[in-house]
Order: C-alpha cells, then structure tokens, then sequence
C-alpha cells in the first residue's frame, strides 16, 4: 500500500507542469492548413464515421477504470448506438464531455529486462473505453490533415511515411559524407519522457499558428486537460490525481499531438540551417547538388547532422535550451551521443562542452544499422540469437512437424523480416539462419542434427507444390528490397526519394534511380537497386499526360512494348526514345486529339498492313493532359505492389 502511494505521489509530481514561462515561438514560420482541412476536421460526426472507428479498435486491449473493453462496445453496438451517438453530438456542439469519463489507469511497463529504477519503467495509460473511442475518431480525422502540417524530415504517424525512410537516408549520408572525403557529427538525441513533458499551452499554442480552427483545438484542450489518473499497484488502483502536462501513452490523440510538438523542433533547426548556425548533410553523388539533410525525426528518436565545430554544437546547444523552454521537451544528455563520420579532431573536446559522450560508427538508429558495411553479418547476430532462443524454448518431443513447422513460420514473420526489408542477406546468414531451422524441424533434443528427409528447397515450396510452405529467405529478401524500387516509381515527393535522385540519378521518366555502378560502401540503395529488373519487368504504364512514358520501349499500349510488337517500323522511327507525349498531336481530328509517329521514309507496300495494325492499336488509347502518368503492378489485381505476389511470381520461377 504505502508502495502504491508513494508512486502516485512521484507520478502526480511528474505530470504536474510548475507554471514556468514560456518563451513565444510567434516569429516561428509552421506550414499551415487551408481552410477546407480545417473545416473537415470541426464537421459534425457521422454514425459511419462513428462506427469505423469502433470496428478500428482492438477489442481485447485492457479496460480503463469502468471496466468495459472496445469489444462490449462492439458487441452491443445495436444497443447503444442511440446514446452513442447522443454523446457524439453533445460533444460537438458543447466541446465537452463528464470528466469521469476521462479517468485513466496507470500501469509501468519496464523497459528492458531487470529495471530496478523507476526511470526504467514507461507509464502506460488505461484509458477508459468511451473517451478512447472518440478520441479514436479525433486522430483519425487528425492523421489525415497531418501530414500537411509536418515536414518531410519528421517520418513517424504520417501517412505514407515508413520507419525505415529515415534509416536509409541516414546511411546514404555518412556514406555520401565518407566518399567525399568530407567530415562530420551526427547528433544522437534521446528527449526525456517524451509524453510525459509535453506543455499543453504549447501544444495549442502551436496548432493555432498551423491553422486548426478554434472549435477543434477548444475539442483537443478538453480531451488532454481533464485526464485524472490512479496507479495499479498489482492489479489495484492507488491513489487519484489529475495532471497539468503530458501526453498519455494509450490514448489515440498522443501520436499525432507530439509530432506536431516536434514540428516546432524542426523548424528551429531548419531556421538554424537557414541562417548558417548549422550545416546539415550535403548528400552528393553525381550531381553536386544532392539533397541537404539537417535533421531527421521519428518521433522522440532525433538524428542531427552538422560540422565538426564547436560554433555549430554551441548553437545546436542553444537551440535545445530554448525548445525545452518552450515545450518542456528536454534531451537527455546522459543518453545522447556524438557519433564522428570521418575524421574529425578533437572530438572528445567537442562532446565534453556539448555535456555528453561519443559514439563511434557502426551504430543503430531505429533498431537498424548505421554506418555498418553492407557485407557485415555481425548486425545479423542478434537476429541469430533470437532464432535460437526462440525455438529452443520449446521441447520437441512433445510438438508435431506442423507444429513444428507453424513455429518456424512465426519466427520469420517477426525476427529478421524487419531487417531484411533494408538490408541485403548476406549468404552466409541466410544459411546459418536455414540451418537453424532445419535442425528444428527434423532434428530431437536441442536442435540436434538429424537426417533431413527432405530438400530444404522443397520444404519451402508452398503446400499446392508439395512444400510446407516455410518462407525461402533469400527471395524473400528479394522481394521485400524490390518494395523500394516500386515505392521509388510512385513517391517522387518523398524525402528519401529526393535523396536518392539528388546522389544517383534518375533514368528517363524517374521511375528509378540510375544503376549504382560505385562501391558499396555504407550506402544501402545500391542492394536495393540491384532488385529493380523484378519490379520493372511486371509493371505496365497508365498514361496520363505522357510526359514520363516512353512510346516505343515502354509496355503501355497492349500486352508488350511497341517496339518488341511492331520491330519494323521501331526500325523506321527517327527517336526511338521519344515519350508518349511527343508522339500525340492535341490539335489533329479537329481538336479532339490524334497519334502522329514520325518515321525515316515512306512505308512500303509490304509495310502498309503492319502500319495499319500499327495505328489500330494507338487508337485504342489517348493522352489527357491534365492527369500524371503512373504504373500498375501486374501481379494483383489491385494494381497495387505486395510483396506477397512479388514472392509467388519469383518462387514460380518469374
């Protein structure tokens, strides 16, 4: 009891806001939303609306203090669908709801095995099951209008934006940074109880000057601000407190509420860069002219890019200071780095004024590698480890060979596919990480050798060949890279994608980058784009206005590409690069549009029905100006990229 209570005392000591000024950030220059965004966002609720989001729920996640689970919910929706949406619409008109129903419970999670300390431990809300739902359909409404909001460098709870984007973009820096002969820091920032610190005022303060509406930030107020909370102490609540700062991890909102704390963040450092206190990473390839990186966010885990010079640390120093006085976001510097990329003097000097320590090259961001050789195994050794972990946990006597086989499956689904989806598997991972398997599969004891009864090539065919349908790592890998390659063709405004045009180059039309024909390094986009020939050869082009794709080589105009189909006349033709554009006329047939190709000579007799065939086809298909080219994946019927069907097509031999 009296352990209890002295946690919901430290608990209510450090979610209680001392009042402190705050400096203004008026000056500070936020991308806004226009004003249909910010009216979409304050629009009455919908019971579709409403619904969907209850459905988005997990049911079986644990009650807050009412005791009622989302799957109640779900289940009596029939029943409670009149009060619900009665609540709904109070709501939104009032901009409040009873305060009892944002009471919360308080559970602390350890962070890593053995925490002693209460630091190591990560306060994890309960939230109650009514005030969850509507904060669910808020972040939904929320996370849509985002991404408007937040710049390319921030990658985390913003539609279309991957976790590893920022990976990547880091390793292809310290790369760019290293081939360069150049040198630089990168800033390793670990912020504080992240949640936890949020200053509400800031919060709203920041959402007014992005645009929102009044009535959505007097909802979103309401929703963060009357948040009461009790520890469970071994399954009982202790003590009951309200809070004046913070985020709750659990609640729906918190995501998108922080990111958009760290926006300002981002803004200060792009300021920062703007006016020369800090260089960023120039990331050159071919073209000196590559992508300037200064930070990258996700979330709480901040990577900063400048020189080796005590000015730039000072100011970087100064910067923090003042977005700690501002947000009450503070970095820890006891678990920050400075990481030298290069050679860089002094650096011990360096890190000792900025009041942290100094990291070294290889190191991790993100659970990835950064900075490793792509040929490295030793980043794969965890993944090893927990293979064997994993299976050896369990007796084999008493497992079938599906069940066998069903665990086989699990773990590759959650240990090294994370990996795998940026990095190349290096051959002899992969047949160590088989050979696990394979010893578990057929083997007794503690992954015993034993005769293997069957080719593994065939155990990892799918069960309608004969397999039992264990994934084959190495095309796995193959597919998971290709990924990138079709992400490339369809995200040109990304940040990573820049990037990797600005270092490499872009073949015609930018549907992918140019081959990477330097050394490997510890850049990672040459790996990737070894894979793109499995990408390219099942897509087929959607012409729009026909600026991007190619008339004779390109596959857009029936089951192959023109010049494969109609060799003849390829042969005839004065550009046999030309795009699709070059060949339309929007002023033939009246206006309305026709196909005018242009060729060396005259046609023969012999070649009049070819040509007729010819332009039988093209009239099948027209350019409309105002819409973009885009390409299609074959191997779905959606249009869409899976890995999924990338890796059918390559075990079926494509």
């Amino acid at each position: 009891m009296k352990l209890g209570k002295g946690l919901a005392m430290l608990l209510r000591y450090w979610l209680s806001s001392l009042g402190d000024w705050r400096p203004s950030i008026s000056g500070l220059q936020l991308e806004t939303l226009d004003q249909l965004d910010a009216n979409t966002l304050e629009s009455p609720f919908m019971e579709e609306e409403v619904f969907n989001a209850l459905l988005s729920c997990n049911g079986d996640k644990a009650p807050g203090p009412n005791g009622l689970s989302m799957a109640f919910w779900q289940f009596a929706w029939d029943f409670v669908k009149a009060d619900v949406l009665c609540f709904f619409k109070e709501f939104y008109e009032n901009g409040k709801f009873v305060k009892s129903l944002n009471a919360t419970f308080l559970v602390l999670i350890p962070k890593k095995v053995g925490a002693e300390d209460l630091g190591d431990f990560r306060p994890i809300s309960l939230v109650g099951s009514l005030y969850k739902w509507l904060a669910k359909v808020l972040a939904n409404r929320l996370k849509k209008a985002v991404g408007k909001v937040i710049s390319k460098a921030q990658g985390a709870f913003v539609e279309g934006r991957q976790i590893l984007d920022a990976v990547l973009i880091a390793n292809e820096a310290i790369d760019s940074t290293l081939k360069n002969n150049e040198s630089a820091i990168l800033c390793k920032l670990d912020i504080e109880k992240a949640y936890d610190n949020v200053d509400w005022t800031f919060i709203l303060t920041v959402m007014q000057k992005m645009g929102f509406g009044e009535k959505w930030i007097r909802w979103i107020k309401w929703c963060i601000s009357t948040a009461s909370f009790s520890v469970l102490v071994d399954g009982t609540p202790t003590g009951f407190f309200q809070s004046s700062k913070g985020l709750r991890q659990g609640d729906p909102l918190s995501p998108y509420l922080f990111v958009i704390a760290m926006e300002v963040f981002s803004a200060f450092l792009q300021r920062a860069v703007e006016g020369g206190y800090l260089s960023g990473c120039r990331v050159k390839g071919r073209s000196e002219e590559g992508a300037l990186i200064s930070h990258l966010l996700f979330a709480d885990d901040t990577l900063v890019f400048c020189k080796p010079s005590q000015d730039h640390l000072t100011h970087l120093s100064w910067l923090l200071m003042w977005f700690e006085a501002a947000s009450g976001l503070r970095i820890n510097l006891d678990k920050s780095e400075l990481i030298p990329v290069g050679r860089v003097e002094n650096m011990d000097d360096l890190a000792w004024e900025f009041g942290c320590k100094v990291g070294s090259l290889p190191s991790t961001y993100l659970g990835m590698p950064l900075g490793a050789s792509f040929k490295s195994t030793s980043v794969w050794d965890g993944v090893e480890d927990r293979f064997r972990k994993r299976l050896g946990m369990w007796k084999r006597q008493y497992l079938s060979k599906g069940g066998r086989t069903t665990l086989i499956r699990s773990t590759l689904s959650n240990l090294p596919i994370y990996l795998m989806s940026l990095l190349c598997l290096p051959s002899v991972v992969r047949r160590r990480l088989e050979k696990i398997q394979r010893d578990f599969l057929w083997g007794g004891g503690n992954l015993e050798r034993k005769p293997h009864l069957v080719r593994w090539e065939v155990v990892c065919l799918s069960k309608k060949k004969g397999g039992l349908g264990v994934k084959n790592l190495s095309i796995l890998n193959k597919a998971l890279l290709a990924k990138w390659n079709w992400r490339f063709a369809n995200e040109r405004e990304a940040l990573w994608n820049q990037v990797i045009r600005g270092k490499y180059g872009e073949e015609r039309g930018g549907w992918s980058s140019r081959e990477v024909r330097e050394a490997h390094g510890l850049g990672l986009w040459k790996g990737i784009r070894m894979n793109w020939e499995l990408v390219s050869n099942r897509l087929v082009f959607i012409v729009g206005n026909g600026r991007r794709v190619r008339f004779w080589r390109d596959k857009w105009c029936g089951d192959s590409p023109l010049c494969s189909s109609f060799p003849s006349l390829f042969a005839l033709t004065d550009d046999k690069e030309e795009s699709v554009a070059d060949v339309w006329d929007s002023l033939a047939e009246g206006g309305w549009g026709g196909w005018n190709p242009c060729f060396v000579r005259a046609f023969n007799d012999w070649e009049v029905e070819k040509a007729s065939s010819f332009m039988e086809r093209l009239h099948r298909s027209r350019v409309i100006e105002d819409v973009e080219d885009r390409v299609s994946w074959t191997e779905t019927k959606s249009g869409k990229f899976s890995v999924k069907s990338l890796y059918l097509a390559i075990e079926a031999g494509g």
